[in-house]
């Protein structure tokens, strides 16, 4: 068997990566020639968001998958993960950029039936997706084979599995409102650059987004800790920085759900 048919879960994430990165280059270009608008931001906003976030996402798992010993490499069960996890996405995408060229919501969408039906599949899309990176953090973590330092490991099952925890708890709370703002906000009201966050109310997009996250800082900074530090020392330094992004995002979720802009300290 050639590398191809050995690590086809890392070629299919991969692939699944390049796909989002044309789409959005593709959705860029659309963007500058389409001036439409939808609640306040671009139509195609949400989409680039998605395309970029998703491809971060993916790219994460695929070269964590690399570091991980041969056995989980040619796994049947990563691979089907590996195949949920890109059909979802596929789903998501296709149904985002379909909704952004009609000038209407994908998310908190419930006009019709048939919107109601397609949002409550998006969630469960959504659910696959994100989980997939907490099994691959569990792997890490009990793979005695893998090709990572002490604190890289920890990082990479604290961050996978935590941030999997906390973005699902995050988007529930998010969706079961169908709202990511906590109170009104005025027209025109003013918000972050980029991000679009709210600076006039609660927005669970902030916690959400330290949240998801978490899946690349903390293998990033593990990765770091084991090239700086003592293997003591580096281990230590991880699960602080673990406690530490843990506390800062339930302190952003507690802000937002209590209407508060998140540049301001809650009542």
């Amino acid at each position: 068997m050639d590398w191809l048919d050995n690590y086809r879960t890392e070629r299919l994430w991969w692939t699944t990566v390049a796909v989002l990165v044309l789409l959005l280059a593709a959705t860029a270009v659309v963007s500058l020639a389409d001036r439409r608008v939808l609640d306040g931001d671009g139509v195609w906003a949400k989409p680039l968001k998605f395309e970029l976030a998703l491809a971060l996402h993916f790219a994460t798992l695929a070269l964590i998958m690399g570091s991980l010993g041969e056995a989980w490499r040619q796994s049947t069960g990563l691979w089907w993960v590996a195949i949920a996890s890109a059909a979802c996405t596929s789903f998501e995408m296709a149904y985002i950029l379909v909704q952004a060229g009609r000038q209407q919501a994908s998310h908190f969408n419930l006009a019709t039936p048939f919107l109601a039906a397609m949002y409550g599949l998006m969630a469960a899309g959504a659910v696959v997706i994100t989980v997939a990176a907490a099994v691959v953090g569990a792997v890490a973590l009990i793979d005695g084979d893998a090709r990572l330092g002490p604190a890289t490991r920890l990082g990479i099952g604290l961050g996978l599995i935590g941030g999997t925890i906390l973005t699902l708890v995050i988007a529930f709370r998010m969706g079961g409102a169908l709202d990511h703002h906590v109170g009104r906000e005025p027209a025109g009201a003013p918000r972050l650059p980029l991000t679009g966050w709210s600076l006039a109310v609660g927005d669970r997009r902030v916690p959400h987004f330290f949240a998801t996250h978490m899946m690349q800082a903390l293998p990033l900074a593990g990765l770091g800790f084991d090239w700086l530090l003592p293997r003591l020392t580096a281990t230590i330094a991880m699960l602080t920085l673990a406690a530490g992004w843990t506390a800062i995002t339930l302190f952003f979720f507690h802000q937002a759900n209590s209407g508060t802009p998140f540049h301001r300290w809650p009542n």
